[in-house]
C-alpha cells in the first residue's frame, strides 16, 4: 500500500476514535478496545487489533516501526483529542509534553535500541496494560474486572497504575 494511503487510513482511524493504545480505564479499554461489541475483550481480540494496527502505522511495509511512524500516528491521535481544548497555552503545552513522551515511549520500546520497534516490542507494552485491566487472570476482560479493580481501589490495594 501506498504511504499516502496508510497515512489516510491512520488519520480516519483517529478521526473515528479508536484507540490504538490501551487505556488506563478498565471501562474505557472495554469500550474501546471490544471490536465484536459483545461487553468483553478477550486476549485474541486483542492481539488482533494491535496487529492489524501495527500494520497500519508501519507505513513503509518493513515489519518494524520507526521512530517517524511511531510518533507520527500518535501526533495524528493527538491532534485529534487537542481539538476541544480552548486555551492555547495549554494546548500548546499538553502537545509538547505529550509529544516528547510518545518520544520516550519509542525509546523505552525499542528494546534493542536499533531505532526500530518490531511488533513483539510493540506488543509488551499491549500485554502489560491487558495484564493490568485483567484482574482475575482469565484472560479475558469484562465488567467483572471492573469489579474487582474497584474494591482493591476502595481497599487501596491492588495497581494504582489503572482506573475502574
Amino acid at each position: 500500500m501506498k504511504l499516502i494511503g496508510k497515512i489516510a487510513i491512520v488519520t480516519t482511524l483517529a478521526i473515528a476514535g479508536q484507540s490504538m493504545a490501551a487505556s488506563h480505564s478498565t471501562t474505557t479499554f472495554i469500550a474501546e478496545q471490544d471490536t465484536n461489541k459483545d461487553g468483553k475483550v478477550t486476549l485474541e481480540e486483542f492481539d488482533a487489533e494491535r496487529a492489524a494496527h501495527f500494520k497500519v502505522m508501519d507505513a513503509d511495509s518493513n515489519g518494524t516501526l520507526s521512530e517517524a511512524e511511531y510518533v507520527g500516528e500518535y501526533e495524528t491521535r493527538l491532534n485529534t483529542q487537542l481539538e476541544s481544548v480552548t486555551d492555547a497555552e495549554k494546548k500548546k503545552e499538553q502537545y509538547q509534553r505529550q509529544m516528547r513522551q510518545a518520544k520516550v515511549r519509542f525509546g523505552v520500546l525499542d528494546k534493542d535500541k536499533d531505532a526500530k520497534m518490531t511488533f513483539t516490542e510493540f506488543q509488551a507494552s499491549g500485554h502489560a496494560m491487558f495484564n493490568r485491566h485483567d484482574a482475575d487472570k482469565d484472560n479475558t476482560i469484562t465488567t467483572k474486572d471492573v469489579e474487582i479493580l474497584t474494591q482493591q481501589k476502595n481497599d487501596k490495594k491492588g495497581d494504582d497504575f489503572v482506573n475502574p
